[in-house]
């Protein structure tokens, strides 16, 4: 039984409505066609790792959404037999590939990829912040003219 799009469910957008966005994207015509058979599969795909990676979306789909689900859409179709591959090395513990020169994470993790123009349109709705660490190092014989724990000056905490 062929997969049917349910929006809502299993998908932020119809088939015509990929159909209307890839008559507006560059070079579209190359992996999309009105009507083909991976169409559906590839939204419904796109749709599932969206919804498994690090965002939280609203109820209600935004266009920023919909774009993203065509443009994974799109990637999956030019690259997911090559990501299958690449994801089950990484899956059974490789770190280096040597065939083709690649180098994977040594912490056996393994991420859905997401490419950059879909990281981009759905960046709003990332839940992963980069968290920045700085060392700071304290100088003993420095003093300061607030005391911060009293909430007072120096001057007031010393009298």
């Amino acid at each position: 039984m062929p997969a049917t799009i349910v929006v809502g469910t299993n998908s932020w957008v119809t088939e015509a409505a990929a159909n209307t966005y890839f008559e507006g994207r560059i070079k579209a015509s190359d992996y999309w066609t009105n009507s083909a058979s991976d169409n559906i599969p590839a939204l419904i795909t796109a749709y599932k790792w969206l919804n498994a990676g690090g965002y939280s979306f609203p109820a209600t789909p935004t266009q920023n959404m919909k774009d993203a689900q065509c443009e994974m859409a799109f990637f999956l179709l030019q690259h997911q037999p090559d990501l299958d591959l690449r994801m089950g090395l990484q899956a059974q513990g490789v770190i280096v590939a040597g065939v083709v020169k690649e180098r994977y994470k040594d912490d056996n993790t393994v991420e859905l990829p997401v490419p950059p123009i879909v990281a981009t349109l759905l960046e709003e709705y990332s839940t992963g912040r980069p968290v920045y660490l700085v060392n700071i190092e304290r100088n003993e014989e420095e003093s300061v003219g607030y005391d911060a724990y009293a909430n007072l000056t120096v001057d007031e905490a010393e009298d």
